[in-house]
């Protein structure tokens, strides 16, 4: 929306003390992926990274209305309860526990997607990310340390060993310093003061404009 009057962009921030930080992941490792079950947020990919990757996929989410269809034809086929599982829509614990074991988490969405919160949640439990560069993924992965930011389906299966060697403790440290809420609300005041210093330089530009006139 270029004709809005745009500030800044703040990000979303979240509670660490919800997530738990993870040093190792379990083995044998597996892939994780949290997110709606629509064409968009890219299960269906997630399904085929694992495939090609040789690693197993627990995947967690909603399935509105409107996607039965799209999960029944093309992800419900290839839940086997073994190499690929749904968990359905999980709850925050089970949500936190899934990507706290998770060797990676894969985030192939294929929109600009305002914000996605799961890959937040990932790297704060120490589990890396490895996303498609869609919306905000470049403002939310630090490329090469808490996660990858791909522009093809194989680039993800590509990137999976070197996700595997990420140090976890960097994951979580990466939103630690960018992400903790006090950081957002620091930037918020700042904002707001930008905001404030703008309506009072407008309107001491309008008296100045009436004395003018006058």
């Amino acid at each position: 929306m270029p004709h809005l009057n745009y500030i800044d962009t703040i990000h979303n921030s979240i509670d660490l003390s919800r997530y738990p930080f993870a040093a190792e992941y379990q083995t044998p490792p597996c892939i994780a992926f949290v997110g709606r079950m629509a064409p968009e947020i890219g299960p269906q990919f997630a399904i085929a990274i694992a495939q090609h990757a040789g690693l197993p996929l627990k995947m967690a989410g909603k399935i509105a209305p409107s996607e039965q269809d799209f999960f029944d034809q093309q992800i419900k086929p290839h839940i086997d309860g073994q190499h690929i599982q749904y968990l359905g829509e999980v709850n925050h614990a089970q949500k936190a526990d899934l990507l706290a074991k998770a060797a990676v988490a894969v985030f192939p969405i294929i929109w600009d997607e305002p914000f996605g919160l799961a890959m937040l949640e990932s790297m704060a439990c120490g589990t890396p990310v490895i996303a498609m560069n869609c919306g905000p993924v470049p403002d939310i992965i630090a490329d090469g340390k808490s996660g990858f930011i791909c522009s093809t389906i194989s680039e993800f299966v590509h990137k999976i060993p070197a996700a595997l060697q990420l140090n976890r403790a960097d994951c979580r440290q990466h939103v630690e310093s960018l992400f903790h809420p006090t950081h957002r609300v620091s930037q918020y005041e700042q904002t707001y003061r930008q905001v404030i210093r703008q309506v009072l330089s407008s309107q001491n530009n309008l008296h100045t404009f009436q004395r003018q006139q006058s």
